[in-house]
């Protein structure tokens, strides 16, 4: 199928957030769903999908989706 993305998302967000890391949070619980739902589709056709990688760039929200609260301040 090829080494590309297969789809591409940019929308304004439904709620307000108070910090860059919760937008990025609100944002990854936003493209999961549909994520997995073309995951199980692709395979459904026939199609090997060996990773399924979601790029997040914000460090305090990676070390928060990896380790949880343990991982954060006081203010998260």
């Amino acid at each position: 199928m090829g080494q590309g993305a297969i789809t591409a998302i940019s929308r304004k967000q439904n709620i307000n957030t108070r910090s860059s890391t919760e937008a990025e949070l609100v944002t990854a619980d936003d493209v999961i769903g549909p994520m997995i739902w073309t995951r199980n589709f692709l395979e459904a056709q026939g199609y090997l999908v060996q990773d399924n990688v979601l790029f997040q760039d914000n460090k305090s929200t990676i070390l928060l989706e990896e380790n949880g609260q343990k991982s954060v301040g006081k203010r998260s």
